[in-house]
């Protein structure tokens, strides 16, 4: 039995890898503490009986990857990192060390699973996109904030608003100031990916790219999408299962 981690900036995804298929899978938020997030009480909720190695993609740095790597030594374990040129994806990127791991599995991931021209949009706690060709050229993408990082932007920055994140009816008009800030950022958010999907669309019109979404805000954030989009939600677990059964490049 292999385990799965995804650590990502606000909580860890994980799933159990049974031969070929997920057994079981489940997301684990941090617990923060003074701007640190506690992640051997995080390794501490996994499901590590019987597993034989674990396989993880971070997005979490060095310093707190080491944190990770101790708290599991006991076990056989892999970090997976960006590559230039590695599984049959060619990054654009000249230095892969500036290129997020996730989003780099997400590309393999995509590139394993569907043929032809692709955009992946992966809705967490930034919103990236990335385009690839069918060879598994990456031909670049872009970064913009996440709803909450960007709802986190102007509480920190606005003595007024307080830190009251939910919509219960996201509407155009609103008539309080929690309203107005949480309904005007998740419009700027989706029109903003709705803009970004557009204009890639149509530069790449003539490849007819396929639309592929991931992350934990996905279903909130394309809901203004006019697009046909293939929802992905574990798109990143994915592309770690096939590095997990070859680990050994063969990809």
């Amino acid at each position: 039995m292999k385990l799965l981690l995804d650590f990502g900036n606000s909580r860890c995804k994980w799933a159990l890898l049974d031969k070929e298929q997920f057994s079981d899978s489940g997301a684990i938020s941090y617990v923060d503490d003074g701007g640190q997030p506690q992640l051997v009480a995080v390794t501490q909720q996994l499901p590590l009986v019987g597993i034989n190695s674990i396989h993880i993609v971070s997005v979490l740095g060095k310093q707190l990857d080491a944190q990770i790597a101790k708290a599991l030594a006991p076990y056989e374990h892999y970090f997976y990192t960006s590559q230039l040129l590695a599984h049959g994806v060619k990054l654009a990127y000249a230095d892969a060390t500036q290129y997020g791991n996730d989003r780099y599995i997400a590309l393999l991931a995509a590139h394993h699973l569907y043929s032809g021209s692709k955009i992946i949009i992966d809705c967490g706690t930034a919103t990236t996109f990335d385009v690839m060709d069918e060879t598994g050229q990456h031909l670049g993408g872009l970064i913009i904030p996440g709803y909450e990082a960007m709802l986190n932007g102007l509480v920190n920055n606005t003595q007024q608003l307080q830190r009251d994140f939910k919509i219960k009816d996201l509407h155009l008009l609103a008539k309080n100031a929690k309203e107005a800030l949480s309904c005007g950022t998740m419009l700027c958010i989706q029109m903003g990916v709705k803009g970004i999907v557009d204009r890639m669309m149509m530069e790449m019109k003539a490849f007819s790219p396929e639309i592929i979404a991931t992350g934990g805000a996905q279903e909130e954030v394309l809901a203004s999408m006019d697009l046909e989009v293939v929802r992905e939600p574990d798109l990143i677990l994915k592309g770690l299962s096939m590095l997990a059964r070859s680990n050994d490049n063969s990809l």
